[in-house]
């Protein structure tokens, strides 16, 4: 009796099916976590710091709030569940957002196996949710305080309701949306996709409504806030198309995307990495006009994967082989590609092999994919465990700045340091600053301007952590001199202290 034999019993029972694949798929992901204890993304800790900040601060005013002014920059759903997760736990801890990660690992991979048997039969469930289980990157980003995972949960849910329930599988969807920006496009051509694959049946018109409802509440939240109903899309392709580079400064977006395009297109067609983006791109819309003529049942599931493709592979592909620390950051973008993939591949390799009779009927393609993705999960944690020492220096800067703190504000840029004096010394939420709306960002140059912020915010600790910190440092520097009174410096990161005698000087003159 083979494997599968072995399981369809357990499987055959609803009780038991979610809870098998949620072992399945804590088991590596607890492995991850045991060999690379500490979130080692920097990113992690910007998201908690808009989520502790918005808690603490924001949502009493009826917005979010990040000291870098980044907090509509990404999705706002994960920043609110976090929110509500440090609010209900009465913690400024970033464990328990990791720990929700963690088991929607394990609900994702029970996800890709209800939508393989729906879309197939319960074999390529089977082992489409084991190969997501052990896919390395989803192990390793689902430990981590970041946004793909949730923002997958709500894709997948979308796709394993989209044939039942179409309106709440566009609602769904359109959380994925909120929680990552990408899914703005993956949305996008999904819809249309579906439209052009159904002709507007009655279940794409309950699909686009659920999206459209939700995202509408989005929109008209960004309105009122920033005046651009698409903020996070919109300033997320203004930085991926240069538009932050010198000679991108004040293009319009539309510029900006003609001449990115111009420039890495034929880059992209003289590197292997960038010709797989091109053959991608145009193998998924050949995929595309076949979907259109022979409007498989399948044809969400399909959909989904070329959106995927299209819309993520080009965040990852380039950085190979020049930028493998980028690449490695930025594979967490394959994750939604391999959840789809990997019953799509199941179900082609099951079919082949059925196809093929006699002794080749009994090809070993299971365990041979479970064995390659264990050596890979294995082969990929050193890679990811080394990038731990950033996180724990930054830590090493934080424990250091708290020896001479004595009350006050402390302006500092760099959320790993902000997140350490809070969870580890107990600095509030209050007493934390950025140098991002300092008098700089209003065009002010006067010195008794930059003197009256600080005096006004009650500084007494300054940290020069990054690029953020330079334009106060340049006009203090200079206009200001003494005022700011070197205490340490650990890892390249300056610790200041404020000279209240210098401050107070400065404003009587």
């Amino acid at each position: 009796m083979g494997l599968s034999e072995r399981i369809q019993p357990v499987l055959s029972n609803p009780r038991y099916t979610f809870l098998f694949f949620l072992c399945i798929a804590l088991a590596p992901r607890a492995f991850v976590w045991s060999r690379i204890p500490v979130d080692w993304n920097s990113d992690s800790y910007h998201h908690w710091q808009i989520s502790y900040l918005s808690l603490k601060l924001g949502l009493g005013q009826g917005r979010l709030l990040d000291l870098n002014g980044c907090e509509y920059y990404w999705g706002m759903v994960p920043h609110l569940v976090q929110a509500v997760l440090l609010g209900l736990l009465n913690t400024a801890s970033i464990l328990p957002y990791r720990f929700l990660n963690l088991l929607l690992g394990g609900v994702n991979t029970y996800l890709v196996y209800v939508i393989g048997r729906e879309s197939f039969n319960w074999e390529v469930g089977l082992y489409a949710g084991l190969l997501f289980a052990f896919y390395p990157f989803a192990a390793v980003f689902d430990v981590i305080a970041m946004q793909e995972t949730l923002a997958l949960t709500f894709a997948l849910i979308s796709l394993r309701f989209f044939r039942t329930h179409p309106g709440w599988s566009g609602f769904s969807l359109a959380l994925a949306t909120q929680s990552r920006v990408e899914y703005w496009l993956v949305s996008a051509i999904v819809i249309v996709g579906a439209a052009v694959v159904e002709r507007l049946s009655s279940r794409v018109q309950s699909f686009f409504l659920g999206w459209l409802g939700v995202t509408m509440v989005f929109c008209t939240f960004f309105y009122n806030s920033t005046a651009n109903p698409f903020y996070p899309l919109y300033w997320s392709l203004f930085s991926a198309f240069g538009g932050w580079k010198p000679e991108g400064l004040g293009l319009p977006l539309h510029t900006l995307m003609l001449r990115w395009a111009s420039v890495k297109i034929p880059a992209w067609s003289m590197r292997p990495a960038g010709q797989a983006v091109i053959a991608s791109v145009l193998g998924s819309g050949g995929v595309f006009i076949g979907l259109m003529r022979w409007r498989s049942r399948r044809h969400h599931l399909i959909l989904f994967f070329l959106a995927s493709v299209v819309v993520f592979s080009p965040l990852f592909l380039p950085y190979y082989p020049a930028f493998m620390d980028s690449m490695l950051l930025m594979l967490r973008m394959s994750i939604p590609i391999a959840a789809s993939g990997s019953i799509l591949l199941c179900a082609v390799a099951f079919r082949v092999r059925n196809s093929l009779g006699g002794r080749l009927h009994r090809l070993p393609i299971e365990p041979v994919l479970i064995i390659v993705t264990l050596l890979s999960l294995s082969s990929i944690i050193p890679a990811y465990a080394r990038f731990q020492e950033a996180a724990e220096a930054y830590f090493e800067v934080a424990d250091e700045a708290i020896i001479y703190y004595e009350g006050g504000t402390v302006v500092c840029d760099h959320p790993t340091v902000n997140y350490r004096l809070v969870q580890a010394w107990g600095v509030r939420a209050g007493d934390l600053l950025g140098n991002h709306y300092a008098p700089h960002y209003y065009g002010m140059t006067d010195p008794i301007e930059w003197a009256r912020w600080f005096e006004r915010n009650n500084v007494t600790l300054w940290i020069y952590a990054s690029g953020r910190a330079y334009p106060v440092w340049t006009v203090t520097s200079r206009e200001l001199p003494g005022l700011l009174v070197l205490m340490g410096e650990v890892h390249g990161v300056r610790i200041y202290a404020v000279d209240r005698e210098v401050l107070e000087e400065a404003l009587s003159g």
